[in-house]
């Protein structure tokens, strides 16, 4: 099994927005090929909130197919090109990644 923890922080006036992209993000990996569940978990402060995607997979292979598809691809394309536009009110976001695979139980005995 593989497992991805994504973690998104911004501040709190942009809660909403990171709440629409929890909701696309649950959709797509849901139907994903070798998807085996989804869970967001969030984190409030005073004035940031965080969002947590934990994925897990039946193998790495499903992942990276699923965030390799030219629709993935093409959303961050046009997120970089919005940043270089960039407005003064733009969502700033603290993206954090960490995979992990299972450990055989043989291991933990």
């Amino acid at each position: 099994m593989f497992v991805v923890n994504a973690s998104f922080e911004t501040e709190k006036k942009f809660e909403e927005q990171l709440k629409q992209k929890a909701k696309k993000n649950k959709r797509e990996i849901e139907a994903a090929k070798g998807n085996l569940s989804f869970e967001c978990w969030k984190k409030d402060s005073a004035d940031k909130v965080e969002y947590v995607f934990v994925s897990k997979w039946e193998d790495k292979k499903f992942f990276q197919a699923w965030i390799s598809r030219e629709e993935h691809v093409n959303e961050h394309k046009e997120a970089n090109k919005k940043k270089t536009k960039a407005c003064a009110e733009a969502m700033e976001i603290k993206k954090t990644l960490r995979f992990y695979e299972a450990v055989e139980e043989d291991i933990l005995s």
